[in-house]
Order: structure tokens, then C-alpha cells, then sequence
């Protein structure tokens, strides 16, 4: 279990700009979602009531009077936003956590693997920790020059984001 200090004020900085990064992803997935929810309601709705009578058109179950076709849409909006979260590794939550908690930790160890993410604006990198257990790790200040897989390396990240605050090369 590796020991946990208190983040600096350079560091509490770091990661409110990593806040803010994430939330600006987090907001784009809602507008999508929302955006989405707007065309697959009114499409529907253009079609039943151009091409069958005003009748069978409310009895349909792709009619916006009917409670199923809204838990549908909602259900799918919901689904779509989390799975964007998902695919796209937002540490919204994760990083608002560690601005409370203001806990870092240091970890000296070997890349396994690093890779860009997010329109080259995130690098991930991958560590073999002392129980064999892979972790993941976050720098989310964009490409990291220089740094290969097996280049051992110190970081300092925060505590529950795993976003790395800073990172020194030990090896070449």
C-alpha cells in the first residue's frame, strides 16, 4: 500500500485544469445525447403522422404520446452519454474526488505500455506494479516527447484519478 501525502498548490492547479478539461468532454456527451434525443424523437413523430391517420397514429408505439417510447429514448440517451464516457476514460468524477481529498502518491517503476488518446491530448501509460497488477496512469497534458515503453520513470499522481501531476525519466 503506498503512502499518500497532501498535494501542492501547483498541483491542486494541475488538476482543477484536468477538472476542467473533462467537464468541458462530459457537457460535449450531454449536448450529443440531448441532440440525438431531439432527432429521434421528432422523426418518428414526421413519419406517423404524415403516412397513417391521427387515430393509428397515437396508438403506435413510436408515437411521443405514449410512456414507453419516452423510457425508450431516455433509456437510450442514458446509455449513449455513459458509453462516450466510457470509450473516451473521462476521470471527471475521479479528479472532482481527488480535489477533496488532496492526496498524492509516488510510484518509480517501469512503462509497460504509453499511448495517446483524445485527439493526442491525453497519454496513457501502463505500469507492471510489485503484485503484477497493471495500472493505468493519466498525463493529461498531451504527448509525452521522448518517453518509450521501458523507460523506468518516477510519477507523482493523484490519489483516486490516477492523473500523473509529474513525471521524471530514471533510465533511458
Amino acid at each position: 500500500m503506498p503512502d499518500y501525502t497532501f498535494i501542492t498548490t501547483e498541483e491542486h492547479f494541475l488538476l482543477q485544469d484536468a477538472l476542467k478539461k473533462n467537464k468541458h468532454k462530459l457537457t460535449k456527451f450531454a449536448l450529443i445525447g440531448l441532440g440525438l434525443l431531439l432527432v429521434a424523437a421528432i422523426i418518428p413523430q414526421l413519419y406517423l403522422y404524415t403516412h397513417n391517420s391521427m387515430g393509428d397514429a397515437d396508438d403506435s408505439l413510436l408515437s411521443f404520446k405514449n410512456f414507453w417510447f419516452w423510457v425508450w429514448m431516455i433509456c437510450f440517451v442514458i446509455a449513449l452519454i455513459f458509453g462516450l464516457i466510457k470509450v473516451t476514460d473521462i476521470r471527471y468524477w475521479a479528479i472532482k474526488k481527488d480535489l477533496t481529498a488532496l492526496q498524492k502518491g509516488t510510484l518509480q517503476a517501469p512503462m509497460e505500455a504509453i499511448y495517446l488518446e483524445n485527439n493526442d491530448t491525453q497519454t496513457n501509460i501502463m505500469f507492471l506494479l510489485e503484485n503484477n497488477k497493471k495500472r493505468l496512469f493519466y498525463w493529461m497534458r498531451g504527448n509525452l516527447d521522448g518517453y518509450r515503453a521501458g523507460q523506468e520513470v518516477a510519477i507523482t499522481y493523484a490519489r483516486y484519478s490516477r492523473v500523473i501531476i509529474s513525471i521524471v525519466r530514471i533510465t533511458n
